[in-house]
């Protein structure tokens, strides 16, 4: 059930002892939302730094942004998984100065859209601040760029920040930047497990890369789910597919109880022949036990093979980078100026 103590990121982690198996579901504004605690991700919370607690909680709300998380009857898109891989991953990936920026913006035009009243706590996780000074800043430096006003003459004033249509075009703007050039589309078999290894390595390898990695599933948009994967390959520097599936389908007591195969080898091989078509290229991936199942018209493709998640993203940055170069996205990194 959902945590009611206290954040086990920014005030009191857990015991892992005292965390079941599957994980304790958590809801804290505070650290960006709602996500399940592990009990290895419990032990890797215990003295961590401000900065690090702030770049926990930025990517937490980041997930649940992009996956709509906090719209009234979300359903769909499991909460983030916080385990031992997923913090030592994200603790010390320090967003840009812009990228946080932006960010808090959209949480703002968030909460003005639905008619909700922001909170300090969110919008420091949005903008990855260590303390309120940090949010400040952040306020200070977006009224002098005409972009947010307040109401409150006491400023600052937890919710008396709104955003003006300066600043929706601002978001607009910079949100369109993130495209052509700039992304890394994905093409990957959807499962939670799959999910799991988006989030700790696909995901990050692209944006430590220098690009803004794109998954058709947690996109919002109007229309056919084919006619938007192929828009947004158009729009896309590169695509990377992954022909990873589950070759215990069959024998397995959870696919036996759900009576049906998933993860039929070949769900990517559509998005890879239209890219390929397109002149994009195409980085193929799979995990090491299930290259064997990978269609002979592409095995004797490159591929990257994978055993791990933290394999996957040291390979994949690496080939991206050598490959492509660098991308035009800062990475997430500390000291680039303007507001830390």
């Amino acid at each position: 059930m959902s945590s009611q103590q206290a954040c086990p990121i920014w005030e009191s982690p857990p015991r892992a002892s005292n965390i079941d198996e599957c994980g304790q579901l958590c809801d804290s504004p505070r650290a960006g939302g709602r996500f399940v605690l592990m009990q290895s991700g419990a032990a890797c919370l215990h003295r961590l730094s401000d900065r690090q607690k702030a770049n926990l909680s930025y990517w937490i709300y980041r997930h649940n942004l992009e996956c709509r998380k906090f719209d009234e009857g979300s359903s769909g898109e499991k909460p983030i998984v916080v385990d031992q891989d997923w913090v030592e991953g994200h603790r010390d990936r320090i967003p840009t100065a812009s990228d946080r920026m932006l960010t808090w913006l959209r949480e703002l035009i968030r909460c003005d859209d639905a008619g909700e009243a922001t909170t300090a706590d969110l919008q420091q996780a949005a903008g990855g601040c260590r303390h309120a000074q940090d949010l400040n800043e952040l306020a200070r430096h977006s009224m002098q760029q005409g972009w947010t006003g307040n109401l409150d003459p006491n400023w600052p004033a937890e919710g008396s920040d709104f955003i003006n249509l300066a600043g929706r075009i601002h978001v607009d703007e910079q949100l369109r930047d993130l495209g052509s050039g700039r992304n890394g589309f994905v093409a990957m078999w959807f499962d939670d497990y799959m999910k799991k290894v988006y989030d700790d390595a696909i995901g990050p390898a692209i944006e430590d890369a220098g690009y803004e990695p794109v998954l058709i599933d947690r996109r919002e948009f109007l229309g056919d789910i084919p006619d938007e994967i192929l828009a947004q390959i158009r729009q896309s520097r590169f695509v990377v597919a992954d022909f990873t599936c589950c070759k215990q389908c069959t024998v397995c007591e959870t696919c036996k109880k759900k009576r049906r195969k998933i993860g039929a080898p070949g769900g990517v091989y559509y998005e890879t022949g239209f890219a390929r078509g397109l002149d994009i290229p195409v980085i193929h991936t799979v995990r090491e036990d299930c290259m064997d199942d990978v269609h002979f018209d592409t095995s004797s493709i490159n591929h990257i093979t994978w055993e791990n998640p933290k394999d996957l993203r040291a390979k994949l940055h690496r080939r991206i980078g050598a490959t492509l170069g660098r991308g035009p996205v800062e990475p997430p990194t500390e000291g680039r100026g303007g507001v830390r």
